[in-house]
């Protein structure tokens, strides 16, 4: 390992929190009664409350918005401001699908580094209850002419995402039963950590409704089934082709929930007597066929760590999204990657994957998992829609 990557200076990027909301399942789920402006304005208040964070020292919040009409930026700014951020903290979005709220951390790290802002919230939400259905994250207002003559890696960016995990699933040897074993590992793991309360840590707490009106807190992820089985998980159908692999079972699961990333440099949070909880290190975007979008970690992370001179050895955890079983196995097969090391607390098919959250979901639970385990290096990693990976590199300073 560079011992650069340990040593600390000034200039490093550093996290002092990182946390989410419960992530439950849309539709009949704990928050499905919430909107996103109302699941964004619970984490930011939480994040600032629980952190202790000035919100006067905030410069931007860039909030991961997929789904959102209008990119989620009015109900983004509505949310932020609803907190109390003073008028010169400024609201972005961004897109890069399931990568969004990791991108946010990205470019608000860059923004940092080159000295635009001081400290910087890098969000995400997303409330799949009321943006996902019935057009399931498919435009509906294509120019049809204009894909006649398209090639077919255009026109595959259109593809539901299903589809992409069957193409995997058929074109690497994926078959079936490791895919419905991998999903049983995911709720078992996922289920432990729930039950010894180490899930708690990265929590943020959720005031929510009933369908009656009726308050409630919704504290803890309701879509992990403790007790699932291979043997009840192997009855489900698929969900895609009729002969195909992927079923809801061993896919990741449509959800409600928000994440906050509050960052800033170390020579800010020494001056404001701030004590970080992590350095981000950098990341890396790499781009793969649009109909073979879930390989993206696969290629992402070997990207990462090429460039800060690591191996998969030198990382103690992988927080990889798991979108579908059958590339989660692809991209943790071709890596070389120790299972052990590689979602210790489970993954997206038992937690959820609310798209514009998930980024900062992961960094939740990779630094929660880092500090649980007293080790240091940390990669997060996702597959996108449209046929990307992105990973990103943290290095624990949690006692």
């Amino acid at each position: 390992m560079s011992s650069s990557i340990l040593k600390k200076s000034a200039k490093d990027i550093v996290i002092l929190s990182a946390l989410r909301t419960p992530i439950t399942k849309s539709i009949k789920g704990g928050l499905s009664q919430l909107y996103p402006e109302e699941l964004l304005y619970q984490i930011l208040k939480g994040s600032i409350e629980k952190s202790k964070v000035d919100p006067n020292l905030i410069d931007d919040i860039l909030v991961g918005a997929v789904l959102q009409t209008l990119g989620g930026q009015k109900a983004s700014a509505l949310a932020a401001k609803k907190v109390g951020f003073p008028i010169k903290t400024t609201i972005n979005t961004v897109n890069r699908q399931c990568g969004s709220s990791a991108q946010a951390i990205t470019y608000s790290a860059g923004s940092l580094l080159s000295g635009e802002n001081q400290f910087a919230i890098a969000a995400g939400v997303e409330s799949m209850t009321h943006d996902y259905f019935p057009h399931r994250g498919i435009p509906t207002r294509i120019y049809q002419p204009f894909m006649e003559d398209s090639s077919d890696e255009a026109k595959n960016v259109l593809m539901p995402m299903g589809l992409t995990s069957e193409l995997v699933a058929e074109k690497f040897g994926i078959g079936r039963k490791v895919q419905d074993e991998f999903a049983v590992q995911s709720h078992l793991k996922a289920a432990k950590a729930i039950e010894s309360g180490h899930f708690a840590k990265e929590i943020i707490p959720v005031q929510a409704r009933n369908e009656d009106g009726s308050s409630k807190v919704v504290e803890t992820d309701d879509g992990v089934r403790a007790g699932s089985t291979f043997e009840k998980l192997s009855t489900l159908k698929p969900v895609f082709k009729e002969d195909g692999f992927t079923t809801a079972g061993n896919s990741s699961q449509i959800s409600d929930g928000a994440s906050a990333v509050i960052l800033t440099t170390r020579e800010n949070a020494e001056k404001h007597g701030y004590k970080p909880i992590a350095k981000f290190v950098g990341s890396s975007v790499a781009g793969v066929p649009s109909n073979l979008m879930g390989i993206g970690p696969s290629e992402a992370i070997p990207q990462l760590l090429k460039r800060f001179g690591l191996t998969n050895s030198d990382i103690d955890i992988f927080e990889l999204n798991e979108a579908f079983a059958s590339q989660s196995i692809y991209c943790i097969d071709k890596l070389n990657l120790d299972y052990s090391k590689v979602n210790p607390y489970g993954g997206a098919i038992a937690i959820g994957h609310p798209l514009g959250a998930t980024g900062g979901r992961v960094t939740a639970t990779l630094l929660n998992g880092l500090k649980a385990q007293q080790k240091d290096l940390g990669v997060i990693s996702m597959c996108t829609s449209t046929g990307q990976g992105y990973a990103g590199l943290f290095v624990n300073e949690q006692d």
